[in-house]
């Protein structure tokens, strides 16, 4: 099963104020490359647009030289 069918079946069974992390990384650069991580993205921002679920984002480590910031991607269940 790949990431977006495991967000399509969490997005159908997960009850009300329920959360997933969705991507751990950069998800600004992250998803130019790799088309899954994009696909998986686009598809919790659907479900947002929808008012399906709430986006956060929760810095785990700061930018510094060449190193990218790190985020951990969450949805809540609305």
């Amino acid at each position: 099963m790949n990431k977006k069918t495991k967000a399509e079946h969490w997005s159908q069974v997960a009850k009300p104020k329920e959360s997933v992390e969705y991507h751990k990384g950069y998800l600004a650069k992250d998803r130019y490359r790799d088309p899954e991580v994009r696909d998986v993205g686009n598809f919790f921002r659907t479900l947002a647009e929808m008012g399906s679920v709430l986006l956060y984002q929760k810095r785990i480590s700061y930018a510094s030289g060449q190193k990218d910031p790190v985020f951990q991607y969450i949805a809540q269940k609305i």
